[in-house]
Formats: structure tokens, C-alpha cells, sequence
């Protein structure tokens, strides 16, 4: 299951996906665009990676390509501005379950 059909059914879910200035590109921007995931997820830039360091998900020696570049991390804040979990992931490929992460966001409400 695609993170996207696991959340299809949560109107009150507030996507962020905040992204290191070297990671916002025209290749970004067109798969942005291509999927229409610009209405659900809002999509922030990280100037010189400040949130990443405080977050501590910064990437310890990347390639030159990779600089500022945070590991892939998936946190779930509640309203109050509390995080209730976090996933970091060294391996890009591999992301959290979405039924997994729906099972967390159910737990919060």
C-alpha cells in the first residue's frame, strides 16, 4: 500500500515535507507536479539546513551531491506541537509501512 491511499480517508492530516536547498531542483519540482501531491503536502525549503542539524538527521559525510541532505525522517506531530514519533531511515529506499505509520496517526487522535 502507497502512503497516499493509507491517508486517503484523513482530511484533518497536515503533510510538511521540508527539503534542504540542494534537494529543490526542476527534476523535484516536475515530480511534484506529476503526482498532484503539491494540494495535500506542503513542501518547505531548509536554508542551509539549519532544522535538519537542530533535528540531528543531517547526513554524516555525503557525497558532494548529498551535502545538507537530511536522512529520510518521518515525524508525527500532534496539535499541540508535541512529536509523538519518529522514523530515520539511513536508507532512502526503504520507508516506514504506511499502515504502520496510519496505525501511529490513529493512535494520536
Amino acid at each position: 500500500m502507497e502512503l497516499h491511499e493509507a491517508f486517503a480517508e484523513t482530511p484533518d492530516l497536515k503533510i510538511v515535507w521540508v527539503m534542504s536547498e540542494a534537494q529543490i531542483n526542476e527534476r523535484t519540482r516536475a515530480f511534484v507536479d506529476e503526482l498532484g501531491l503539491g494540494s495535500r503536502i506542503l513542501f518547505l525549503s531548509d536554508p542551509r539546513s539549519r532544522l535538519i542539524r537542530a533535528l540531528g538527521i543531517l547526513k554524516e559525510n555525503p557525497e558532494n551531491i548529498e551535502k545538507g541532505v537530511p536522512h529520510p525522517t518521518t515525524l508525527l506531530v500532534d496539535e499541540t506541537g508535541t512529536v509523538r514519533f519518529v522514523d530515520v531511515r539511513e536508507n532512502y529506499h526503504f520507508w516506514i509501512d504506511p499502515l504502520a505509520l496510519r496505525e501511529r496517526f490513529e493512535a494520536l487522535r
